[in-house]
């Protein structure tokens, strides 16, 4: 009899649950870094800042950010060398968890790098990536390690829809 009664109960749950996913996929945004000759799609309820040839995108709420730029290094090897400066300037005790890894992404090689350390005196976690697009691209991704747990699924979403423009 039990089992009677909560069958409509899920099925009521599951029709919510398929409409509340509708709902947010309706309500990504997509941004093209012209420059960098990418594009990508911001989860919904994440804002997204456009500064020069910068994009930081985050949750409203904050807990993690991903800045997305071109580099001025043209060359792919220059540019991760940059990367790398670039991160002990901003990032204090920095520690890398091992060695850079290539991959391909959507059809673009990149390499990355995680690590940890401080900004502000606020102990983070980041990712970052250089990716072959038009030009190549930094994409770092930093936060706390509560708010990339919390934002997994939507940073997840983000990364998976970055392409090359054709």
């Amino acid at each position: 009899m039990r089992l009677k009664q909560l069958l409509p109960a899920v099925v009521v749950a599951l029709a919510l649950t398929a409409a509340a996913r509708a709902a947010v996929q309706s309500e990504t945004k997509t941004f093209t870094h012209e420059a960098g000759g990418i594009t990508f799609e911001l989860p919904a309820g994440w804002k997204a800042e456009p500064d020069g040839e910068q994009i930081t995108a985050s949750p409203a709420e904050g807990g993690i950010s991903i800045v997305l730029w071109v580099t001025k290094e043209e060359d792919f090897e220059d540019a991760a060398k940059a990367l790398g400066e670039e991160l002990g300037k901003q990032i204090k005790n920095l520690k890398f968890d091992g060695e850079p890894k290539p991959g391909t992404h959507n059809g673009m090689e990149y390499e990355s790098v995680k690590g940890s350390g401080q900004i502000e005196g606020e102990e983070i976690v980041f990712s970052a990536d250089l990716l072959a697009a038009k030009k190549p691209v930094i994409i770092l991704s930093f936060g706390t390690a509560d708010g990339l747990q919390k934002h997994a699924a939507e940073y997840g979403q983000l990364v998976k829809s970055i392409k090359k423009i054709n």
